[in-house]
């Protein structure tokens, strides 16, 4: 009987101490969670930055109008490829799924020759009306490497840029515009400056 008490006893203990040790593991993996939070689109220093307004004036588009970057119903990503480039390729369908969810205008922008471009368009079943072709416009913008995805709202104001090829890259334009940050590297680094204050 004290034998089996004992054990008892023992195990309890054991039951104790395991817990204890899993509530500290949870405790560091949160703080190792909050330490490697996702990085986000990849800005880029020259160029116009969040807050700054977009260049004016129409650009030409791939059906022979033209389309001005502010105006829209809705905001509006526009999202620099190239035929070239096969992340331009991979990330086109997610950046539609992506907008038709957050309901968002697309708008694809490159400066190939007409022909290319249009073949480009046909390829990814693009609208020749929703794809500007116009190197003026990547100039302004600055835009160097691709594919590069600025979020515009209905007057033209930058909301949020930088390189993307995932949608959690084109997740984190959209939450840095939530959090009131130009990009997500200065929500990370705001609150990490702030834990720093705390302590």
């Amino acid at each position: 009987m004290q034998t089996l008490v004992l054990v008892n006893a023992m195990l309890s203990v054991l039951l104790c101490a395991a817990f204890c040790v899993a509530w500290r593991m949870l405790l560091r993996l949160r703080r190792l969670f909050q330490e490697i939070a996702p990085v986000g689109a990849l800005t880029n220093a020259r160029g116009p930055q969040p807050g700054d307004v977009c260049p004016g004036g129409a650009f030409a588009t791939l059906d022979g109008q033209s389309m001005a970057l502010a105006g829209g119903a809705m905001p509006r990503l526009l999202l620099f490829v190239s035929a070239t480039c096969p992340i331009s390729r991979k990330v086109i369908p997610i950046a539609r799924s992506f907008c038709a969810q957050e309901r968002l205008d697309l708008v694809l922008a490159g400066d190939d020759t007409a022909a290319v471009q249009e073949h480009f368009a046909h390829q990814t079943g693009t609208e020749p009306a929703l794809f500007i072709n116009d190197p003026a416009l990547g100039r302004a913008l600055e835009v160097d490497k691709l594919p590069a995805a600025f979020l515009l709202d209905q007057n033209g104001v930058l909301i949020a840029r930088g390189l993307v090829n995932n949608r959690e890259h084109l997740e984190s334009l959209l939450n840095a515009w939530e959090s009131g940050f130009g990009t997500v590297q200065a929500y990370i680094a705001h609150n990490r400056k702030a834990g720093r204050a705390a302590v």
